[in-house]
C-alpha cells in the first residue's frame, strides 16, 4: 500500500463516519491523526511522529480545501478561513491576526499550527510541506481529488507495475545517451497520482562536454501527467483513455508512458550539444511533447 493512500483514505473515512457527525473539523481532524497512527503500525511498523503528523495533518487539511463533498461545518469553516486569510499579505500577519482573534481556542500545537498554515496557503495558491521541522511554502500544485483516487485505487497495483517497467526502460536509454543518474531516497509521503515515483530523487549529470547543470528528472510529475493530467478547474482527472470503462488499457498506458518519459529523454539530449531554444524546436519538430514551461 501507498503511505499516502492509506493517509488520504483514513481521512476520507472519518470526515464520513457517523459516529463523527456532531464533532467538527478540528475534532475530526485529530481522529484522523489517530486513526493514520494505528493502521500505519499495523501496515508499515513504526515510524518517528514528527515524520508521520504533519504529513497527516496537511493531508487532512488539503482534502478538506478541496472536499468535493464538503460537510455542512466544513463549508461554513471553509468560507471563514478562506475570508479571514485571503487579505493578509504575509503570513506572519495572519498568524498573528489568528491568534488574537482566536484566542479563547487557539493552542500552541501542531494541529492548530495546520489549521493555520494550510488556511492561509490556499487562500494564497500555495501548497504546504513539513520539511527539516518547518512548515514550507512551495507554489501551488494540483489536486487528484477523493472519489478519483478511489477509481484509481483497484488498478494501483498494475499501473505501478507498468510504468515501472517502461521507467527502467528510459533510464538505461538515458545511460546509453551519456547520462549518468544518481537515485536517493527523497521524501517519504508525495502525491497519491505520483504512485510512489516522487519517493526518489533522480538526478542526471549530462555528459561532460556539455558542461551543464545536474537536472532533477522529476519522475513524479511525469508519472502523474500519465495517470491523471491536469484539467482546465487545476485538478487531476484520471485519464479517460487509459481508465475507460473502469478497467486499465494497459497498451494505451505503456505507449502514453513511453511518449511522455522519451519526449522529456529527447529534449535533455537535444540540450547536450544545443541552446534551449534550438533544442526546444528541434524536439518539436519531431513530434515530442515538449512544453517551454518544464524544460531545462
Amino acid at each position: 500500500m501507498l503511505p499516502i493512500f492509506l493517509i488520504r483514505a483514513s481521512i476520507d473515512w472519518i470526515r464520513h463516519d457517523s459516529q463523527f457527525k456532531d464533532s467538527n473539523p478540528y475534532s475530526r481532524c485529530e481522529e484522523s491523526l489517530k486513526l493514520v497512527r494505528r493502521l500505519w503500525h499495523e501496515e508499515f511498523g513504526r515510524l518517528e511522529s514528527f515524520t508521520l503528523e504533519p504529513a497527516v495533518l496537511i493531508a487532512y487539511w488539503e482534502e478538506f480545501f478541496h472536499a468535493e463533498d464538503p460537510l455542512p461545518d466544513e463549508q461554513e469553516w471553509r468560507e471563514g478561513l478562506r475570508k479571514h486569510s485571503s487579505p493578509h499579505e504575509t503570513y506572519d500577519n495572519w498568524e498573528k491576526w489568528f491568534k488574537i482573534n482566536y484566542a479563547e481556542v487557539y493552542q500552541d500545537n501542531d494541529l492548530w499550527k495546520s489549521v493555520v498554515v494550510c488556511a492561509w496557503a490556499n487562500s494564497h495558491q500555495y501548497t504546504v510541506r513539513f520539511q527539516a521541522g518547518n512548515w514550507r511554502f512551495l507554489s501551488s500544485k494540483s489536486y487528484l481529488p477523493t472519489a478519483s483516487m478511489w477509481l484509481l485505487e483497484p488498478h494501483v497495483s498494475v499501473v505501478s507495475e507498468t510504468l515501472r517497467r517502461v521507467f527502467e526502460e528510459e533510464l538505461r536509454a538515458y545511460s546509453a545517451s551519456g547520462f549518468e543518474i544518481k537515485n536517493e531516497s527523497g521524501a517519504i509521503f508525495g502525491n497519491l497520482e505520483c504512485l510512489g515515483f516522487d519517493s526518489r530523487i533522480y538526478t542526471l549529470y549530462f555528459p561532460a562536454h556539455s558542461k551543464r547543470d545536474p537536472i532533477n528528472l522529476d519522475a513524479g510529475t511525469m508519472v502523474a501527467d500519465i495517470v491523471a493530467p491536469i484539467s482546465n478547474d487545476w485538478y487531476r482527472q484520471l485519464d479517460h483513455v487509459i481508465f475507460a470503462e473502469n478497467f486499465v488499457d494497459v497498451t494505451a498506458l505503456t505507449n502514453r508512458a513511453r511518449y511522455v518519459f522519451a519526449s522529456r529523454r529527447r529534449m535533455l539530449e537535444l540540450l547536450i550539444d544545443h541552446d534551449w531554444q534550438n533544442a526546444y524546436f528541434q524536439a518539436a519538430a519531431e513530434g515530442w511533447l515538449v512544453e517551454e514551461k518544464s524544460v531545462a
